[in-house]
């Protein structure tokens, strides 16, 4: 039964955790509960503002808030470099957009639309090289835009080809 208790598998262990090592198998228990719940290995990475996934890094290099088209409101903006270590090209806003969303007193935002202002040309020169493709082993600036619905806090998460969050951000507003 030795080796039966070694097995991280949590199948097998409820059977013997009557004995006098209830405690130590419980925390094995909770151990390898964690590692079920996420069973599968994260596909993705958050370190230093750097959110990689399928060997694509977007190194997150500001944030601000600014007018959107839609009159009266606001949009949150993310800048970004993003940088392709695939052997092929992507297009940046396709895998953002898969792996990124934001919310706000937990309703999802959507992307909003920059206002077209003179101001805003870089912006949409950003915008519009986020749906470029980039080829492998180049990097280039992008953006990304949610439009919130007051001045509550925004959270952005961040997750894995598999839907498993890998980081998430918080970003006041006022």
């Amino acid at each position: 039964n030795k080796s039966a208790a070694k097995t991280p598998s949590s199948q097998q262990e409820p059977a013997s955790s009557k004995s006098s090592q209830a405690t130590s198998s419980s925390k094995t228990k909770q151990s390898s509960h964690a590692r079920s719940s996420s069973s599968v290995a994260k596909t993705a990475t958050f370190s230093n503002q750097t959110f990689t996934i399928n060997h694509v890094a977007f190194k997150l290099t500001g944030s601000k808030v600014t007018a959107s088209a839609t009159a009266n409101r606001n949009l949150f903006v993310i800048y970004y470099t993003v940088t392709n270590n695939q052997g092929k090209s992507i297009i940046p806003s396709d895998l953002w957009q898969s792996a990124v969303s934001a919310s706000q007193n937990g309703k999802k935002l959507g992307t909003g639309n920059l206002a077209f202002t003179t101001s805003q040309t870089t912006d949409n020169n950003k915008l519009n090289r986020t749906v470029m493709p980039v080829n492998a082993g180049k990097s280039t600036t992008g953006l990304a835009m949610f439009e919130p619905k007051g001045t509550q806090n925004i959270t952005v998460t961040f997750k894995d080809t598999n839907g498993q969050t890998v980081h998430t951000s918080t970003y006041p507003l006022s």
